[in-house]
């Protein structure tokens, strides 16, 4: 009877924390000997609708002495001698948004987490967005990123609430929680295992003698004693989210189900369903080797076959219409998993699989490093501040992606449960045979990459380009189809 009555108090809870529904993205991240092809994964939802986005491509640029970075708050940072190339994925005009790939294979991404700090202290006005630019500008390895943002916290202040921005490489994956303020904690995930978070901190233990897996604020322990949020004699060992996190995120089923529901894909032992506010795991070790399709699942999850599926086989409610926020949610911008392979070529080994719209009705596009030049339908003129809302004065045009995959997955919204099977399975079959040409196209890159690297890269730029094409023919095709012809 108590589990009962704990499952309904749970799904009280989840109608209660609705007002935390702004800005909730969700990651993933596995460790390289929990992949099946040694890569480090990354998989990302960002939350944002209903702004458009677009991919740019900033090459690398060697700096004169004397300049400098002009902060947002008014401060500024010394120049650094070179700024490395990067692809960057943003919703212009929406801050604190952007993903990023550089020539180093060092990808970074983030979630909003709250913190419960209230007394920040911040120098020339703190430091924000442009901390993840940064890290794709200075870091040649995670472990680098996760130092800059270390340093610049503690030299700025971070301006916002709270985030962790997850920071990898082919080789380590790396979760950095950022109180409002000057103080931070950073956990490395552990090469064997993978780790799921929402929208609160989900790094627990703090040991900062364990330079190899942890980093952060000398005084992490010491502030939230003095701050009253850590006592040692009556909450034990200390727990970063517990201490730091917003107040009600700890025990917002809103967050935990959705890492949960992470979790119970990929986990070798399923984690409790999180009844009472019970902690979930930092990480752990997958039941089997990780691919990329198994990240995109993940993605996907609307808790299909969960206790908290309410109506998944309803004929005409889409998963999105319930109290329970999915990982796939209907504010879902756009997903992607970064595959961050060592020993390659950084321009055939990291591999950024692109969702544009939601996930549950869009495919993941092949998108290499090395493509000299961002597909013109990944791309929108749009100014610094430009607002990208529907019905703004800044939109993408006709043939932009985003727009035809966002048209597609409102389509599919109009009978979720009648048209996601045909469009699944369209997709599926797409991305299998992305996966099969990938083994290909990799094999003959490799082979030629030290005769002639240019043609190698105009060969990977016009499989892409075809990909996205023909991705883009065929989401058209498959809004176009009449009811008749509807399973």
């Amino acid at each position: 009877m108590r589990k009962v009555t704990g499952f309904f108090i749970v799904i009280l809870l989840i109608a209660v924390s609705a007002a935390f529904s702004g800005q909730n993205c969700f990651t993933a991240v596995a460790g390289r000997l929990a992949t099946a092809d040694g890569s480090v994964l990354v998989a990302h939802n960002e939350d944002n609708l209903p702004y458009a986005c677009r991919m740019l491509r900033f090459e690398r640029v060697a700096h004169e002495g004397g300049e400098f970075v002009e902060l947002a708050g008014g401060g500024r940072l010394a120049q650094a001698d070179t700024s490395w190339g990067y692809l960057i994925f943003e919703m212009p005009g929406v801050s604190y948004s952007q993903s990023l790939l550089n020539e180093h294979g060092v990808g970074v991404t983030s979630d909003n987490c709250p913190s419960r700090e209230d007394r920040p202290e911040l120098t020339d006005g703190g430091i924000g967005p442009r901390l993840r630019i940064l890290v794709a500008e200075r870091a040649r390895t995670a472990r680098e990123g996760v130092k800059l943002v270390g340093s610049l916290v503690e030299k700025f202040g971070y301006a916002a609430s709270g985030r962790t921005l997850i920071i990898c490489d082919p080789r380590e994956g790396w979760l950095v929680a950022m109180v409002n303020g000057k103080h931070w904690a950073a956990a490395r995930v552990p090469d064997d295992q993978v780790a799921m978070i929402a929208n609160s901190y989900s790094i627990h233990e703090v040991a900062l003698s364990d330079t190899l897996n942890f980093l952060g604020s000398r005084d992490i322990i010491d502030y939230a004693v003095k701050r009253g949020w850590y006592d040692p004699g009556r909450d034990g060992p200390f727990d970063f989210e517990r201490a730091y996190a917003e107040k009600g995120r700890i025990s917002d089923p809103h967050q935990k189900c959705r890492q949960w529901s992470g979790y119970r894909h990929v986990a070798a032992k399923k984690p409790p369903f999180p009844e009472d506010s019970v902690r979930l795991p930092f990480s752990v070790k997958p039941i089997a080797p990780l691919k990329p399709g198994d990240l995109f699942a993940v993605l996907r999850d609307h808790y299909e076959g969960s206790p908290i599926d309410l109506g998944t086989y309803s004929p005409h409610a889409a998963p999105f219409e319930r109290e329970a926020r999915p990982i796939c949610a209907a504010s879902t911008n756009h997903g992607f998993v970064f595959q961050l392979r060592p020993d390659m070529p950084v321009e055939i080994g990291a591999l950024w699989w692109l969702a544009l719209s939601r996930p549950c009705s869009s495919p993941f596009l092949p998108l290499y490093y090395g493509l000299k030049n961002v597909p013109g339908q990944l791309y929108f003129e749009a100014g610094p501040e430009g607002d990208t809302r529907p019905g703004s004065t800044v939109q993408p045009g006709e043939k932009n992606a985003w727009l035809a995959f966002r048209e597609l997955s409102l389509f599919v919204d109009g009978d979720f449960w009648k048209r996601v099977v045909r469009v699944r399975a369209a997709w599926e079959e797409f991305e299998g045979q992305s996966f099969a040409l990938q083994q290909v196209i990799e094999g003959q890159a490799l082979a030629n990459w030290e005769r002639n690297k240019d043609l190698v890269l105009e060969g990977l730029g016009r499989y892409c380009q075809g990909a996205l094409t023909l991705a883009v023919q065929q989401a058209g095709e498959l809004k176009g189809l009449k009811a008749s012809q509807e399973p």
